[in-house]
């Protein structure tokens, strides 16, 4: 099968006609399977998956247990609200193999509103004329059979999807569904059980009570079958209203800590630290005055204290070495003139001459006659450089340092008086009143998705109890002995039927733990994880096995592994049913690490299928993992969302792409 259109006619986000070529095309190294469909969140990409399963399965594509009127109502929320008639359509064109043909079906799904009544009518075209070959009253049972929904499940899936096998814990049904459905078991299970049924009625003795009693294990599987249906849907309900509902839990918070709510639940801490951060602004206030008092009014004035730094420097510096200075010049001009003690040298009159040079060189200006006042009061000059010196080094950085962190403690300051005044102002208490029924919501809706999810397992045990006295009547039936010529013969072929079934299972079980060990290794970051997978015959049990035959419970894989374990699942069960189908992905990297994304891409998405459609944001399938998968991709699409109008677009091309010409050559894939 090949998937060749969709077109989606004033449907959801999509205003007038939108129509998605999806036809693989031919490059220069064969035909590319990808065909990427780019949107940002909520631009349109589940809409679109939404449109494919519509157009197959009408009201089976919302579940099994949908009603009329919710099917209805679900049909006028996806008429665009620009629709001026009221009405809307989705079209599915696609190529399908039978018998060694390939034939072209046109499906059309259009509906319409004519008052309070909703009209709904089905085209299905078959080679370009109206079907025949099956009444129109038999086109959904047709439709139906042509792509099971529970196959369809494994191929058009999305991210959400991919959650559900690798996060819930009761997966085994789906994996049962899945390999009965793709390995073609239900054909094989639905003829014992009418052998089954034909030997009841015609065995002799305890026939009658044998076919009473498989009767009624028929009635209670159909039973518990609908009872496990209806759970399913009831938790799913239940599941969507605990999100909505704890979704507008966080909304109430949010305005509860807005509107100062927060603040008023943590007024007394907020307090301390108003107080904590006054403190500290004393502190710093009270080392401030202390260096006014002392040195600090001298950094005020850094020329005045340069000045007086030179005139220090230049009167020698103390005035106790002046002092001493001319002291010892008096004491020698008194030798001279008292010649005592005596002098042996002959002095002559230019020796007394120089000596005296010598003094008058050696003292400072002024230095001869009597000091400045001002300077005779400083007292010991190198003290008074040292202080003045400390005024550059320590003095004025530490007043700036001071002033820095008053000005952040004032800031603090006033931020925590206006979380204060929040709390004083805010009206917390309706607020807190609302934000304690939301959360009581969530919790009562916890509590009964527990009730309803408990409830359900137990039915599926139930369940799983009846099918195995099912298989167990069948079995001892079809074993027993036969008296009438008919009735041994079904018997014979019921217990061959039996065998076949068992060694078909056995065979395609082996082929799908080759094919998931295979597709699981290639697609983990850590080569050689798995080394087989044990799957239970009866429940269907995968156990995931790994060196040194040791179980790997599932619980201990990483989140990635998890996502991973479901694709190369939903990837193994494909290739072993041989089935050629398309696949659409919706939002497939959402919940991977980069290492898993660049796996998908590089060794998933080109061999997925024949035709692969990747709906995808721009943070999941970036420009790197985009260049990665360029020599596989057909064409792109880019949804293009316009906030005012509230409406879709769509374009050629993808994320900061430039729009691929059409007209290139194109590929018809055949199932």
């Amino acid at each position: 099968m090949i998937l060749r259109s969709v077109t989606l006619t004033d449907f959801g986000l999509y205003s007038g006609s939108a129509e998605f070529d999806l036809m693989p095309r031919r490059g220069e190294d064969g035909t590319r399977s990808v065909i990427l469909i780019g949107g940002k969140n909520g631009a349109g990409k589940t809409t679109f998956l939404e449109a494919v399963r519509l157009s197959l399965y009408g009201k089976r594509a919302l579940g099994v247990r949908v009603g009329q009127s919710q099917y209805e109502d679900y049909l006028r929320g996806r008429i665009n609200a620009s629709a001026l008639d009221r009405r809307a359509s989705v079209a599915l064109e696609f190529d399908y193999a039978e018998a060694g043909a390939v034939h072209r079906y046109r499906v059309k799904r259009e509906w319409s509103e004519r008052g309070k009544s909703l009209i709904e009518t089905l085209a299905l075209e078959k080679d370009g004329s109206a079907m025949t070959s099956v009444p129109r009253d038999e086109w959904h049972h047709f439709l139906q059979e042509l792509i099971p929904p529970g196959v369809s499940q494994l191929f058009f899936f999305d991210g959400e999807k991919i959650s559900e096998i690798a996060e819930g814990e009761q997966d085994n049904e789906q994996l049962a569904d899945a390999i009965r459905s793709l390995l073609g078991m239900e054909l094989v299970e639905r003829l014992r059980l009418d052998l089954g049924l034909y030997l009841a009625r015609h065995q002799r003795g305890d026939g009658d009570q044998f076919a009473k009693r498989l009767d009624e294990v028929n009635r209670d599987i159909d039973a518990a079958q609908d009872k496990v249906a209806e759970l399913s849907e009831v938790v799913a309900d239940l599941f969507t209203q605990r999100e909505s509902q704890a979704r507008s839990a966080e909304r109430v918070r949010r305005q509860f800590v807005s509107e100062g709510g927060d603040a008023a639940l943590q007024r007394a801490k907020i307090e301390a630290g108003r107080d904590e951060v006054r403190r500290a602004i004393l502190r710093a206030e009270h080392e401030l005055r202390d260096m006014a008092n002392k040195l600090l009014p001298f950094a005020l004035a850094p020329k005045m204290v340069l000045k007086f730094k030179q005139a220090l420097e230049r009167s020698g510096g103390t005035e106790s070495q002046l002092s001493v200075f001319i002291a010892l010049r008096e004491a020698f001009e008194a030798w001279r003139e008292s010649d005592k003690p005596s002098r042996n040298g002959n002095w002559q009159t230019d020796h007394w001459k120089d000596i005296g040079k010598f003094f008058d060189s050696a003292l400072p200006p002024k230095a001869t006659g009597s000091l400045s006042p001002a300077l005779q009061e400083v007292g010991d000059g190198n003290a008074a450089l040292a202080r003045l010196n400390e005024i550059d080094l320590h003095i004025r950085p530490r007043a700036l340092a001071l002033k820095d962190e008053m000005d952040k403690l004032a800031q603090q300051e006033r931020d925590l008086m206006d979380a204060l005044t929040r709390a004083d102002n805010a009206a917390a208490g309706v607020l807190l009143d609302e934000l304690r029924i939301a959360e009581q919501s969530v919790g009562a809706t916890e509590v009964r998705l527990k009730s309803s999810q408990d409830e359900l397992q137990l039915v599926r045990g139930q369940l799983v109890t009846l099918s195995r006295e099912q298989k167990r009547l069948l079995d001892d039936q079809a074993a027993a002995a036969k008296g009438e010529e008919r009735a041994e013969l079904a018997s014979r072929t019921a217990e061959a039927l039996a065998d076949y079934e068992k060694r078909l299972l056995d065979h395609k079980l082996s082929q799908l733990r080759t094919e998931f060990v295979h597709c699981f290794n290639r697609l983990a970051r850590k080569g050689g994880l798995i080394q087989d997978v044990r799957i239970d015959l009866i429940s269907f049990e995968a156990v995931l096995v790994g060196k040194n035959n040791r179980e790997i419970p599932k619980a201990a894989l990483s989140a990635g592994e998890k996502q991973i374990y479901a694709i190369a699942m939903l990837w193994a069960l494909a290739r072993t049913s041989g089935r050629q189908l398309p696949m659409i992905v919706d939002t497939p990297l959402a919940r991977l690490d980069s290492e898993h994304r660049a796996k998908l891409v590089e060794t998933y998405f080109p061999e997925a299928s024949h035709q692969v459609i990747l709906l995808s944001t721009d943070t999941e399938i970036d420009e790197p993992l985009r260049a990665e998968l360029a020599h596989s991709v057909s064409h792109s699409f880019l949804l293009n969302y316009d906030h005012q109008l509230g409406q879709t677009s769509v374009s050629m091309g993808y994320f900061g792409e430039e729009a691929i010409p059409e007209g290139e050559p194109r590929a018809l894939q055949q199932a």
